[in-house]
């Protein structure tokens, strides 16, 4: 789904994180090898939950309940050499009753169940890790807030800033530490 807004085109994208034996699903895109959650673009006409579970299925081959939306966030890529500004919209969604048999491989890539503890150190989008884990931290705390944002990347998609509401969120104690603080 496209909106435009006098200046360019403002693309809506949805993801879904989705608690699934013993962690969640990630998949793995191999264009930098960064991990993302299911999801993708919406269809002309679509909501944008209905989008979140439709894509959660086509990319994973599990089934949803139910999902329930979790944050919106604005985001901005500069232009670079080879490609223009881009402008988008995710909205993030929690999934419900995730259930079946989990695809290992899809055309968009390699799918696996990620846990928590595993975040820190998988290569993805700084601003999606601070995204999920805003969820993953609301969800322990069963804390059924939207989260909203703003997130700014540079061409090389580096991200420069980055603004959340509410701020401040607490997102200890999401991991065990050890006394030296290293994440176990």
């Amino acid at each position: 789904m496209l909106f435009t807004n006098g200046v360019g085109a403002l693309q809506v994208i949805v993801n879904c994180y989705a608690p699934f034996d013993g962690g969640f699903v990630m998949l793995r895109k191999p264009r930098r090898g960064w991990w993302y959650l299911p999801g993708g673009k919406v269809e002309p006409g679509e909501s944008w939950r209905l989008a979140a579970m439709r894509e959660f299925t086509e990319e994973t081959g599990l089934h949803l309940e139910d999902a329930h939306l979790r944050g919106v966030y604005e985001i901005h890529i500069a232009a670079g050499p080879e490609e223009g500004e881009k402008r988008r919209i995710i909205a993030q969604f929690v999934g419900r009753g995730a259930s079946g048999k989990l695809r290992t491989v899809h055309r968009e890539g390699t799918l696996a169940i990620v846990t928590k503890l595993e975040l820190p150190r998988l290569p993805m989008d700084e601003g999606d890790r601070l995204m999920l884990l805003h969820a993953i931290a609301a969800e322990e705390r069963g804390d059924d807030r939207v989260f909203f944002g703003s997130f700014s990347y540079d061409a090389e998609h580096r991200l420069l800033r980055h603004e959340m509401d509410p701020e401040g969120y607490p997102l200890e104690p999401l991991f065990a530490r050890s006394q030296e603080g290293d994440v176990l």
